[in-house]
Formats: C-alpha cells, structure tokens, sequence
C-alpha cells in the first residue's frame, strides 16, 4: 500500500517531512527541524506521529526529538551518532530496516554529509529520505 508524504516549510529555508502508512495510517516525521512547525503540520492533517526518523546529528535534523516524542509519543530512530546530542529510542545502521505500518524502510549508510549520515528508502514507492 502505499505512502502519502506532506511537504512543509519550517526553518529559514528547510522543509518538513510527513510520510503516512496509507494502511495503518502510521505517521512518521522525517528529522525534526522545527518541532513546533512539525506539531502544526500533523495537526492540520488530523494525525499525530508514531515515528522520528532522523537521517544525522545536525540541530537542524535532530534538535526538536525531545518535544515531538513528549507531544505524540513518538519513537525516536536515528544513527548512532544521534544519541551523543539528543534522545533516541532505537539505533539503526546500513542494512537494517524499520517498518511503519506495512511500508518498510530500508536503512543505507550515506555518510559525507556528517559520518554516520543514513537515509531511509522505501523501494515500494520508489522514495528516498
């Protein structure tokens, strides 16, 4: 089945992710820029967050996982090199995969950016965060 994604701007020149499980209607926030910007996307699309999907360290990907775990309960899934600035629930690393309802994200090892660097695919909807 497939995702539904939400585009939002937050930040001074970042955008916000949603990706909905169409199925499970399962909620997931790609990285958290803005937490407040985050709270008002899900809210205006009546849903909350199951996940946090962080793809590195950076205060402008990871900096707002402490408030959108508290607001929805959200799980926290991130690299290791996360856990040393902000919280995590579940490390995840190349080849590991991480399920949000029946859409399978596939973890792949792109550091450059910052060394422990991921991306989450989902070869189902042919979409790479």
């Amino acid at each position: 089945m497939p995702i539904t994604i939400h585009q939002f701007p937050c930040l001074q020149d970042n955008y916000g992710f949603l990706v909905r499980d169409q199925a499970s209607g399962l909620v997931a926030t790609i990285d958290t820029p803005d937490a407040d910007a985050i709270t008002a996307a899900a809210q205006a699309q009546g849903w909350g967050i199951d996940l946090v999907l962080n793809t590195h360290w950076h205060p402008d990907h990871a900096g707002g996982n402490a408030l959108i775990k508290e607001r929805f309960g959200a799980q926290v899934i991130a690299p290791e090199e996360v856990r040393a600035h902000f919280p995590v629930d579940r490390i995840v690393g190349d080849g590991d995969h991480v399920d949000l309802g029946e859409t399978r994200f596939s973890v792949i090892d792109t550091g450059g950016h910052t060394l422990g660097h991921i991306c989450y695919y989902d070869a189902a909807d042919s979409v790479a965060f």
